[in-house]
């Protein structure tokens, strides 16, 4: 829905309890990239990225990419 502020609340949230969690690092990215935050965006996706590989992929299947 396009509603990037609060998806980046949302991912910060699940971060606080599990602050290594991919998923929510690849989406917060994905949400601070689409916002203009380069760097953050990358930096978080970069993260998710190491901590599973394959994370972009399972992003593609909801049109995330």
């Amino acid at each position: 829905m396009k509603q990037w502020d609060l998806t980046i609340t949302d991912y910060n949230t699940a971060l606080r309890i599990e602050p290594k969690l991919p998923t929510a690092l690849y989406g917060r990215g994905f949400a601070k990239l689409k916002k203009g935050d380069l760097a953050g965006g990358n930096a978080d996706m970069a993260a998710a990225k190491t901590a599973e590989p394959d994370i972009a992929e399972e992003f593609s299947h909801y049109g995330l990419e």
